[in-house]
């Protein structure tokens, strides 16, 4: 079996990428036997684009800013893949929270052509890439009515709109740019439409995850 598994979870605002990335994980390690979970790395937004913010909002953020952060997590992520590659069972898995494609949009100052090569690298590694769509109603119920009070929706997001709409809409726009960008990839890549309840959605990410995949597998507009 292949050693080291990583999967890179993309989609816009509200369609329950952190969701479901916290429901692997639990599955992960509540399917492992005692002292037999082994190493599990996360890499939220706090990591994949969080160091980005500051710069962004100070609109002194560059491409060449950029794509340092990314040489530091595709390093990090190619250093892990090297350290088990003598194994024979699965012993790393990797759990990524947004990254390039994300970082075309937001914060926007690189374009495709400046974070291909990373994607390149990722695919050499087998790391699979799980894009998420939902429906515009599920964008406004996922992430705009619950946020509405929060500093997500009060602070963060009014550079994409003046209303609580307007930001509606700059998400629903920004889904069909990373659905384009997701054409692009060569990553091993899953769409899957994920409106529906959580456990219908679990079963089918977490075999993409876990089980080996020796050839591009891309579902466009899966349905449950």
């Amino acid at each position: 079996m292949v050693p080291f598994k990583a999967l890179l979870v993309e989609g816009t605002s509200g369609v329950g990428k952190s969701t479901l990335i916290d429901a692997l994980i639990r599955r992960h390690v509540g399917g492992s036997a005692r002292r037999k979970i082994r190493t599990l790395v996360h890499l939220a937004q706090s990591h994949t684009y969080g160091p980005l913010a500051t710069p962004e909002d100070k609109g002194t953020l560059t491409v060449d800013d950029n794509l340092r952060h990314l040489e530091r997590i595709v390093g990090m992520i190619e250093w892990l893949h090297a350290s088990v590659q003598e194994h024979t069972r699965p012993w790393c898995f990797v759990l990524v929270d947004t990254l390039h494609l994300t970082h075309c949009v937001r914060p926007g100052v690189v374009e495709w052509s400046d974070v291909e090569p990373f994607d390149r690298r990722l695919a050499a590694l087998g790391c699979k890439l799980l894009f998420l769509r939902a429906t515009l109603n599920t964008i406004w119920e996922r992430g705009i009515k619950p946020r509405a009070d929060q500093q997500f929706i009060q602070e963060y997001a009014r550079k994409f709109g003046r209303t609580e709409e307007e930001i509606h809409q700059h998400f629903v726009r920004e889904q069909e740019t990373l659905a384009e960008l997701f054409s692009r990839s060569v990553m091993p890549k899953l769409l899957m439409q994920n409106d529906v309840a959580l456990d219908s959605g679990l079963e089918e990410a977490w075999r993409f995850w876990t089980e080996d995949s020796t050839s591009l597998l891309e579902v466009a507009g899966y349905r449950r």
